[in-house]
């Protein structure tokens, strides 16, 4: 997945990642970025997902929404291959949500 805007990245205050990695380096991004993925997410290549950690800043943060799956991130249903969620799609949505929040209250 490329990163929209990462060649303008100096125009954005951070970025947010949902069930996604970057494929551009933005390690001298100075903006905050966050990385949220869900444990039962089936969807998502981990390894390139664990690849493209060293692309993201040092102080990049990562949140793991345990029992979250991947088509919990949107309204758009079932896809082949997630993982089955052990929490509701508003349960994962709003700690998305409130991670966002408390970064944007940080930055």
């Amino acid at each position: 997945m490329r990163v929209p805007g990462a060649e303008h990245a100096a125009d954005f205050d951070g970025v947010v990642l949902l069930a996604s990695y970057p494929n551009s380096d933005l390690t001298d991004y100075e903006g905050f970025s966050l990385q949220l993925v869900g444990s039962e997410d089936g969807v998502v290549n981990r390894a390139s997902y664990d690849g493209a950690r060293p692309s993201l800043p040092d102080d990049a943060h990562e949140l793991v929404i345990e029992g979250g799956n991947h088509a919990q991130f949107g309204n758009y249903g079932e896809q082949s291959g997630d993982g089955t969620a052990s929490i509701t799609g508003a349960q994962q949505q709003e700690q998305a949500v409130d991670a966002v929040l408390e970064l944007l209250d940080a930055a």
